[in-house]
């Protein structure tokens, strides 16, 4: 876009269209002319909307001002009612679930071309091929048996690995740091047996048939927050949401992303309120978020 990164103030995407503001301007370009930035295994996931969270927050569906939010559990639709009954957020079910649908669909075909195509260069895609596999404990049995090496010769080479960084927060000898590339990296000799890395990894399996089996209807609602910050993202749901989990204990610390001046993104761990307005907003990079809980322990 032309726009030196120490001037950008904030990202957003909407309506396939992706905007970076500065003091002075609004610059824009359509997703399909960034797309090709986007890193290739990152196209190979077909989990658009988080099947496995409690809670998901995104755009698309609803209008511009508003989060489409899809409520997966009791314990997530009984946390959404507080924040209504407090006068937080204000919800509707002005929600185009078809456009939702649309894009999900489109998402999983794009996905299923990357994935063709990756397995047609002779890759292994384990959390393809284990997709229905329900054998938890043999899976468990032969982790225990793998280290770091396996890892890094099974998902990192190939090119497999999305920088999430759960596998040195699983690490329980801190044998694995995540560096400024984002890619972790072993750092001593793996404890016999151990595995843990190997397991906690979400590219060494895809357990769908056995994660997803008893989750309950979800609730699929727009919302947006009442008081929003300014760096809030299409509504400030997030951010409101946790600002009022740790201000009535039901979260001790949260997990932020926060950037540095070339908005390069970095997991932050803070139970500070306040805080939260002031790193709210979407960070548009790689960052190894997961990695952060390491630093709330």
């Amino acid at each position: 876009m032309g726009l030196p990164l120490e001037e950008v103030t904030k990202m957003n995407i909407s309506s396939g269209v992706f905007y970076a503001y500065t003091d002075k301007e609004v610059r824009s370009r359509k997703i399909k002319e960034v797309s090709k930035y986007a890193r290739g295994n990152c196209r190979q996931c077909s989990d658009f909307t988080g099947d496995f969270a409690d809670i998901s927050v995104g755009s698309v569906g609803t209008q511009t001002g508003w989060s489409t939010v899809i409520l997966r559990t009791k314990e997530a639709k009984d946390l959404f009612k507080k924040l209504v009954d407090h006068d937080l957020i204000e919800i509707s079910t002005n929600v185009q679930i078809e456009e939702l649908n649309k894009v999900i669909d489109l998402n999983n075909k794009q996905s299923k071309k990357s994935i063709k195509l990756a397995q047609d260069k002779g890759f292994k895609l384990p959390f393809v091929d284990l997709e229905k596999d329900d054998n938890l404990e043999g899976f468990i049995e032969k982790g225990h048996k793998k280290k770091f090496m396996d890892l890094e010769k099974e998902i990192l080479q190939p090119g497999l690995c999305v920088a999430c960084g759960t596998c040195a927060l699983a690490c329980p000898c801190y044998n694995i740091e995540i560096l400024e590339d984002g890619r972790p990296y072993g750092i001593r000799s793996c404890l016999p047996d151990c595995g843990c890395c190997y397991m906690a990894c979400p590219r060494t399996h895809s357990f769908k048939s056995i994660l997803l089996k008893n989750q309950e209807e979800p609730e699929i609602v727009a919302a947006r927050a009442k008081n929003p910050s300014s760096h809030s993202q299409d509504g400030g749901v997030i951010t409101a949401l946790i600002i009022y989990g740790l201000k009535n204990d039901i979260f001790s610390k949260a997990v932020v992303a926060r950037a540095d001046s070339k908005w390069r993104a970095y997991p932050f761990v803070t139970n500070d309120p306040s805080f939260l307005k002031r790193a709210a907003g979407s960070k548009y990079s790689i960052i190894p978020q997961v990695y952060g809980l390491k630093y709330g322990r």
